[in-house]
């Protein structure tokens, strides 16, 4: 019997070859490049999904909550990094976890530090946050001033390990083209190297830089000087990423599967079991128009192609409307199963908080589906 057969409502399909061919790709840049690859473990929240970066030789991750470095601490990572502006609220978790293992907090302004200093009872890293360019959170890279005075104060606590200065440069999601996103990575590189130099000019010592963003970390090839690097969206790609130029339809590693609850033949639109709760809202501008996903070839055992006049033009809370042309329209019947590319492959896991291996059909939770069934990390 075809696994496919006993899907009864949306579900999020993975090829875990795929995502294993595309860990052994961004390893292979990161050990050409001698830097450490630190992977962001927010995409995949699995255990399971984290033995395969284990098997491949990985050892320091990095996750974007303290619950989420609690679960992988949990599962005996050892080597973690909160990629998150400190939350003071959680400061006795930290410190718990800093008690156990190797773990490194984010911090972007003195307040922080000093909240640190006062408050940390176990010995832990400290990363400063620096803009590049995404004006989010960090402090601004030409404000070298401000962030010595940071990291003078990090150095002047015994409990406190400076690790160096951190940015994600998600400005490159926003690029035109893969040459923009090369020439923002790079920007934003060198920018960082310039605050490392400036560090040491001043007495700080030892400055690791590590920066992370799948598009700049895919395409960008030279490393030089740089320490580590925190792609996390890599393992499963998504249509932003190939739409950006980042990836082929065959390395996207996820898709939704998703029935067919009703045809309307005046508009050739397909009605799927399939909607905002499993999608997000997320959306991409495809050739003017908002979409939620593109509806991806029809296989009986694997996905690789996508049907770029296909599209998922609508969600509500449970209802997905697919656009297809009129061939697409014929082949499929009510009661089918569809594979949908999602926009984001981060937010589509978040929603579903499980995968269903393509090949066996064997379900794998991620941390979201283990909390909401109440287990202890």
């Amino acid at each position: 019997m075809n696994i496919l057969d006993g899907i009864q409502k949306p579900v999020l399909l993975i090829d875990l070859e795929k995502a294993q061919h595309n860990i052994r790709v961004m390893l292979q840049k990161a050990d050409q490049n001698q830097v450490v690859l630190r992977p962001h473990f927010k995409t995949h929240q699995s255990r399971e999904i984290a033995e395969l970066y284990c098997q491949a030789g990985i050892t320091a991750i990095t996750v974007s909550s303290v619950d989420m470095a609690v679960y992988f601490a949990a599962a005996g990572w050892q080597d973690i990094l909160i990629a998150f502006p400190l939350n003071r609220r959680e400061m006795e978790r930290i410190n718990g976890l800093a008690s156990q293992m190797h773990l490194s907090v984010l911090v972007d302004n003195l307040e922080s530090v000093d909240f640190l200093t006062q408050h940390a009872h176990c010995p832990m890293g400290v990363w400063i946050k620096v803009d590049t360019g995404l004006h989010r959170v960090g402090i601004w890279w030409q404000n070298k001033e401000e962030i010595l005075i940071c990291a003078q104060r990090i150095n002047s606590s015994p409990l406190l390990a400076f690790q160096g200065v951190l940015t994600h440069a998600g400005h490159t999601y926003h690029a035109s083209s893969p040459t923009d996103v090369i020439n923002k990575a790079a920007a934003s590189k060198a920018a960082m190297l310039e605050v490392k130099n400036y560090l040491q000019e001043y007495g700080c010592g030892e400055v690791h830089v590590s920066i992370g963003d799948t598009p700049g970390c895919r395409l960008l090839s030279d490393f030089k000087d740089v320490d580590e690097i925190r792609p996390g969206n890599f393992i499963f790609f998504d249509l932003e990423q190939w739409q950006l130029g980042v990836c082929m339809p065959d390395e996207m590693a996820v898709a939704m599967a998703c029935p067919i609850v009703s045809k309307n033949a005046d508009r050739k639109e397909l009605v799927i079991y399939g909607g905002a709760i499993h999608f997000s809202k997320e959306t991409l501008s495809y050739h003017g128009e908002s979409i939620y996903g593109l509806l991806a070839d029809k296989q009986e055992d694997h996905f690789a192609t996508i049907l770029p006049d296909c599209k998922l033009v609508s969600t509500t809370q449970e209802h997905g409307v697919l656009r297809v042309n009129d061939g697409v329209f014929q082949q499929y019947q009510i009661g089918d199963l569809v594979f949908v590319y999602p926009v984001h492959s981060c937010l589509v896991v978040q929603a579903m908080g499980e995968f269903c291996d393509l090949k066996t059909g064997k379900r794998i939770p991620t941390m979201v589906q283990q909390c909401h069934n109440g287990q202890v990390f």
